[in-house]
């Protein structure tokens, strides 16, 4: 069985999905190949996850800071790690919805 496209973009990062809603936009018959998860490196492994964490790190450290001034008890030092490890996950459901 043979398939013919307009357009075929190799990769599901956000260059391959851009280019292939773009192409669709114009009327072309794509195809997107991806071996592993959409999103590319930056939303998987790379920028986002990084992103999660800084930002996670910059908010214990402002409570920690100045908590205290504003009537904050930041005594209780509890860390739910499951709870951030969703984040990036729930970052990356925009990337499914827009093929």
């Amino acid at each position: 069985m043979t398939k013919h496209y307009d357009y075929i973009a190799i990769g599901g990062g956000s260059g391959g999905i851009a280019s292939i809603n773009r192409a669709a936009m114009y009327g072309q018959k794509c195809a997107l190949i991806e071996a592993k998860e959409l999103g590319g490196t930056c939303v998987n492994v790379g920028c986002v996850p990084k992103k999660v964490m800084w930002h996670a790190a910059q908010i214990r450290e402002a409570i920690h800071m100045y908590g205290p001034d504003y009537g904050f008890d930041t005594t209780i030092n509890k860390f739910n790690w499951e709870t951030l490890d969703r984040q990036p996950y729930r970052l990356y459901r925009p990337y499914s919805y827009f093929l």
